[in-house]
């Protein structure tokens, strides 16, 4: 018999089973379940005496909150599971448990007289309900066979437990799917119900989402804190370890360490080395190093007072001859060759900031989210990373999130196999992260992504996996993900308009682009790599701005950033007869006295200004709301909303009803 939930009639069946087990050791007869017999036979293999009336337990309450230090982790992530157990099963009879990995009860919680009933066999706090222990029981038979059980009565195989019923489930460790310990509900065998099974199963997953979640926010602030390292000892080896040993990354040169000092490192990430497990006793965890790895070459990675992490950092020296006693920290960051971030004109300090940050970011290949307003060259930036990275050579594919309806951009992305939806290509077509394997995938306005969408793209993210749509085969694909939003995530995610689990996935890493009003100085360069740009195109002579124009550009506040400032420009210079551009080519937003540099911190000063770029860019589109969007940098749906709370927002609405 194999089913998952006891059957209650078959009670003195099994009685009977269990009588004939414990007295002759024959394997018991039907109707015992599959899961049962298994635990009876472990527990006559292990000598269980099957008269034992109570579980054993901690010594003192001191031992009890050694074991709950030990998993602070677990108990911290199931404290929002196990309240929500104690609200649903307050009034049942049963008891609710949280357990370590060897079947010690580390919480518990239910009504009085339940209580009272387990303590006479040890059901409390520091209790070790091992299958060793105490015969077959939910906890420690779901620890024994590693999958969820439920037990009625005289399935259990000691004596003073039978009159108990019990259900739980393993929790693993998302990462290593290690056994972290089990989370149970008991009563006694009048409590009885078949749900209890399917309560405890999805309360272990539940716990299980939460320790991923609270692993990969540590895993952000670990790289965060460690990116430096990377670029500083970029001739050495480094190597990135996180609390319990495992390797998250390396900049490729583990095999040059191995062969110049014999060091026995592991090649694939993933691997555990004891040696950098937090959690051993810092004597243990220097006898497991291994040979010829030095104490001065591994530092330890803090935020906050907390450590997360160990940074390996081997040398190797470049010039024969040179000691190799311990990297040293290299002076200015020098690009190879050109210079990626050239494209970026200006030279301001807050432009400058920007750039260096970058130029860090980009051999890390780590995930980055690009934070700024709308216009401030995001995708320029994102393309510079690429270029400066270790995948230069493979594709930078781009796709904005919020300019394509949500069954396009799932086409887009993952791709279509022929017939998946209407209007799919014939034989079908690739998605966006399928051309930019093994190079970079820029999705502008992340923000915007349907929030249906992102549990896809988080699973593109999680397993480097691509199934496209209307398809079952799935493809492997290796990218490095960079985003860009004028949104706030983080308010996104309080609002339910974005994952968390995704948020955290993506902001490994951000960077905070300037506005153009935060880099003035900028302008005048801007403005003369413009003019030698549309010299070229128009084939004209390079022109030059009067002083009352310059003015007015530089004092203007850009809504629209450097996009609007290119687009104002390229008209200017398109309208102009002559070799002068004078003021009076100006559009009447940026040339009138209301838009002269506003007072700091005037009020409401920025929300007019942006209404004012709106009108004026639906103006020089001659209505055309499509036309205003690029030209403001932002998407259609976002113009829709933005004219929607605007005075007169009704009346563009219906011009562009009006339109062909």
């Amino acid at each position: 018999m194999s089913p998952m939930i006891p059957r209650v009639g078959d009670e003195h069946l099994v009685a009977a089973s269990w009588e004939r087990f414990v007295r002759h050791a024959t394997p018991p007869a039907l109707p015992v379940r599959d899961v049962v017999q298994a635990s009876w036979l472990r527990c006559h293999a292990e000598a269980v005496d099957p008269s034992r009336g109570s579980a054993p337990g901690v010594a003192d309450q001191d031992q009890l909150a050694q074991l709950r230090h030990g998993a602070n982790a677990l108990c911290d992530a199931a404290q929002p599971v196990l309240k929500t157990l104690r609200d649903v099963l307050c009034e049942s009879g049963s008891l609710i448990m949280l357990t370590d990995a060897d079947g010690a009860i580390l919480d518990l919680s239910g009504e009085n007289r339940a209580r009272h009933a387990g303590e006479r066999i040890n059901l409390a706090p520091g209790g070790c309900w091992a299958e060793s222990a105490i015969g077959t029981n939910a906890i420690g038979t779901a620890i024994a066979a590693r999958q969820p059980v439920q037990l009625y009565a005289s399935e259990h195989y000691c004596l003073d437990v039978k009159s108990w019923t019990c259900a739980a489930a393993p929790i693993l460790d998302p990462l290593s799917r290690a056994l972290l310990g089990v989370i149970d509900v008991s009563g006694t065998k009048k409590t009885f119900h078949g749900h209890s099974l399917g309560l405890v199963i999805a309360a272990a997953r539940q716990i299980e989402s939460a320790l991923a979640l609270a692993v990969t926010e540590r895993q952000g602030r670990l790289f965060a804190r460690s990116m430096d390292a990377f670029t500083r000892y970029r001739d050495d080896c480094v190597a990135l370890f996180d609390s319990a040993g495992r390797l998250l990354r390396h900049n490729g040169k583990i095999a040059a360490a191995r062969e110049r000092h014999g060091i026995a490192l592991p090649l694939e990430t993933g691997a555990r080395l004891a040696t950098f497990d937090l959690a051993l006793p810092p004597e243990q965890r220097q006898s497991q190093a291994p040979a010829g790895m030095r104490r001065e070459w591994v530092q330890a990675v803090r935020a906050g007072g907390v450590e997360l992490g160990s940074l390996l950092l081997i040398p190797l020296p470049s010039r024969p001859g040179l000691p190799p006693e311990s990297p040293a920290p290299l002076p200015a960051i020098q690009a190879a060759g050109r210079d990626a971030f050239a494209a970026i004109i200006g030279g301001s300090a807050a432009l400058e900031a920007a750039k260096t940050r970058a130029r860090r970011l980009a051999p890390l290949d780590l995930p980055v989210v690009l934070l700024g307003e709308t216009g401030v060259g995001k995708e320029l930036f994102a393309r510079a990373i690429h270029q400066a990275s270790v995948r230069s050579a493979a594709p930078f594919v781009a796709i904005n999130c919020g300019a394509l309806a949500r069954e396009l951009l799932a086409g887009e992305l993952f791709g279509h196999v022929e017939g998946a939806f209407t209007g799919a290509r014939r034989g079908g077509a690739p998605g966006k992260f399928e051309l930019a394997d093994r190079g970079t995938l820029f999705l502008d306005e992340i923000g915007e992504m349907p929030l249906d969408m992102q549990p896809h793209l988080l699973r593109v993210l999680q397993d480097g996996i691509v199934v496209r749509l209307g398809d079952s085969r799935e493809r492997r694909v290796s990218v490095r993900l960079i985003a860009a939003t004028h949104h706030d995530l983080q308010a996104e995610v309080k609002s339910g308009r974005f994952r968390e689990d995704l948020y955290h996935r993506l902001c490994v890493t951000t960077l905070c682009l300037p506005s153009l009003r935060e880099r003035r100085d900028d302008i005048p360069a801007i403005v003369a790599h413009l003019n030698a740009r549309l010299a070229l195109k128009y084939g004209t002579p390079a022109k030059t701005l009067d002083d009352a124009a310059c003015r007015a550009l530089e004092g203007y506040r850009w809504p629209g950033n450097v996009r609007e400032l290119q687009n104002v420009y390229e008209t200017m210079f398109a309208l102009c007869d002559g070799d002068r551009i004078d003021a009076a080519l100006l559009p009447g937003e940026i040339a009138g006295p209301a838009d002269a540099a506003p007072e700091p911190g005037g009020p409401g000063r920025l929300d007019e200004m942006e209404k004012q770029a709106i009108r004026a860019a639906i103006a020089r589109a001659d209505g055309n709301l499509s036309l205003a969007a690029r030209t403001l940098g932002i998407s259609r749906s976002t113009l829709y909303v933005k004219l929607a709370a605007m005075p007169d927002g009704a009346a563009a609405q219906r011009k562009k009803a009006a339109q062909p």
